[in-house]
């Protein structure tokens, strides 16, 4: 699914992006991300109430090297969200929740 959204421009990579962006939907990072990059997402997730899910090896999956990314498609993100909780997976998902 993440494939699609790239092909059709609806991610935005990078934590300084993802901290000035208006539309994401939903926050991934890799699992391999320094325990720093993963608390600053989560307090990302936590200001804008999104949900966040940990992906293991997301840069091999990708192709190249991206620790985090977010969602800025509606459906997409609700797509992921629904696969994962529904099918049995070895990803994680956690909801924002403002503190």
């Amino acid at each position: 699914m993440i494939g699609f959204a790239r092909r059709s421009g609806k991610i935005v990579y990078g934590l300084d992006s993802l901290k000035s962006a208006k539309n994401i939907k939903l926050l991934a990072v890799s699992d391999t991300a320094s325990d720093n990059l993963k608390r600053n997402m989560e307090l990302i997730a936590d200001k804008k109430e999104i949900p966040i899910v940990t992906v293991i090896q997301m840069e091999n999956a990708l192709g190249n090297n991206v620790k985090a990314l977010g969602l800025t498609d509606t459906n997409m993100a609700k797509a992921v969200v629904d696969y994962i909780e529904t099918t049995p997976t070895q990803y994680t998902i956690k909801y924002g929740i403002r503190r």
